[in-house]
């Protein structure tokens, strides 16, 4: 005999479980008389649909895991902002970006020409995002980079910068949102210095990659003390970002007069270019890292950061919490464990007369407030994972590969603007649960390809569904 079910999950507010119990009833009554032709099928041939409803399927926690990978990811973030007013707390974006020449000063005169006098270096800037309060000046430091750092390895949101931070060699300011960024570099004593190296240094500097890069290993940009708190943090689109040198030199005839102005730029760009006439790839060894740290002291986090222990308490005998959240940048996310009951339901589907067969199982995940503002300061998408420090991910979001099907895989996770959830295919994963095959927690984080977005998602715990939809074989 073969029958198809479909089961629902349900850890509910008793609200959202009535409306979910009258659509069950509307459905149940419908006037429709759809068994037609039934009776003539063969029982081992006919179907049957069923909607059961389950409490308490998955519990929900917090966790902190702050190392996850945030280098090469094209953009750089930078500032601080005062997240959702006093649910998120606060945080301060900084980048250690590393730079060569696109440039180069004049070859037959090796270099910048005579008696060379340094005018003006800024930073520029290609802003694609703002979050937080752009209209207040942000005042950031930017320190030189020491210690060798290689294009392949993957270095993470909690990078020791302090091992790497050398002196202090400029300071810059901003203010604005979205747009063309170009801000004067004022250098330090050192800074001074810093520039006579960048001017004076052989011409096979210039032209070799490696041997710039001995000579300047990259820069650390950081706010500085003095900045606002409450301002904005920026993201800064990489390929279109980096500095802009002015050097002026001297005639060779007449020593005294200034012949010509040079302008020299630096990129900051961290991932590979192709040409889009011929293919050809350009490879950019420039190593980027992002880092956030954050702060929540006197927000609701702030407060569930010490009642979790550290949001570490997700033992078996912990309370789940009933409000949850997901943040960019290496925040907080939401931990969910399947619980015994959940797990051996679902291996119970099948007996010792039975096979079943997992068709589908379908997770929803509400937000706690869809109004416009939250929605458009949500996670875009959310990625399931099994290991959230190396970004190991389920079974059913093979991240890795979705590229080459065009999004065709089933996985989703995107939000629902419309009705305010996101929504995970999760079928494999429960079908190895129920088998023993995979471990009962989840991590809910960011999509891995913008895990360093600076977006917050305010979930509810208790209106998460799993809709299973299987199959029945009589032996």
């Amino acid at each position: 005999m073969v029958e198809t079910g479909i089961w629902m999950i349900m850890r509910s507010s008793m609200m959202r479980f009535c409306s979910f119990f009258v659509v069950l009833l509307l459905w149940g009554c419908t006037e429709v008389d759809d068994r037609l032709g039934q009776s003539l099928l063969p029982d081992n041939q006919q179907m049957n649909i069923e909607v059961f409803t389950v409490g308490d399927g998955v519990e929900t926690f917090l966790y902190r895991q702050d190392s996850v990978p945030s280098s090469r990811m094209g953009s750089a973030y930078l500032g601080r902002m005062v997240d959702g007013g006093s649910v998120y707390g606060a945080r301060r974006a900084s980048a250690l970006l590393q730079f060569l020449p696109i440039t180069v000063p004049y070859e037959d005169v090796d270099g910048y020409g005579l008696r060379p006098i340094i005018d003006s270096l800024s930073i520029l800037l290609t802003v694609t995002e703002t979050g937080g309060n752009p209209d207040l000046v942000q005042s950031f430091d930017v320190y030189e980079v020491e210690g060798e750092l290689h294009r392949d390895s993957v270095y993470r949101a909690n990078f020791p910068v302090e091992d790497y931070r050398g002196e202090k060699l400029f300071e810059f300011s901003h203010r604005g949102g979205k747009g063309e960024v170009e801000a004067r570099l004022f250098p330090t004593a050192r800074g001074k210095e810093y520039l006579e190296r960048i001017v004076n240094s052989d011409w096979d500097v210039y032209t070799t990659d490696s041997l710039f890069r001995e000579e300047f290993n990259g820069l650390y940009v950081v706010p500085s003390e003095g900045s606002p708190r409450d301002g904005a943090v920026i993201r800064a689109d990489l390929s279109g970002s980096g500095m802009r040198l002015h050097v002026r030199n001297h005639d060779t005839l007449d020593q005294n007069a200034i012949y010509d102005t040079i302008v020299t730029y630096f990129s900051f760009r961290d991932t590979d270019a192709v040409d889009q006439m011929t293919g050809q790839v350009t490879e950019w060894d420039n190593v980027s890292v992002g880092m956030a740290e954050w702060d929540y002291s006197g927000s609701v986090l702030g407060e569930l950061e010490a009642r979790t222990n550290g949001f570490t308490d997700t033992l078996a005998t912990s309370e789940p919490l009933e409000t949850v959240y997901v943040q960019g940048m290496g925040g907080v996310g939401t931990y969910l464990r399947f619980t015994d009951s959940f797990v051996a339901t679902v291996s119970a589907l099948g007996d010792g007369d039975r096979d079943v067969l997992i068709n589908q199982a379908m997770m929803r995940i509400w937000l706690e407030d869809d109004g416009v503002d939250v929605l458009d300061s949500s996670v875009e998408r959310l990625g399931s994972y099994v290991d959230y420090r190396f970004l190991n991910p389920i079974p059913d979001y093979r991240y890795a590969v979705e590229s080459q099907y065009q999004g065709g895989l089933p996985y989703g996770g995107y939000l629902n603007r419309s009705r305010g959830y996101y929504e995970l295919d999760i079928t494999t994963y429960v079908q190895r649960l129920a088998a023993g095959k995979m471990p009962r927690a989840v991590y809910l984080g960011p999509e891995a390809f913008d895990v360093f977005c600076y977006e917050n998602s305010e979930l509810s715990g208790d209106d998460i569904t799993i809709r299973v939809t299987y199959t029945t074989i009589e032996r």
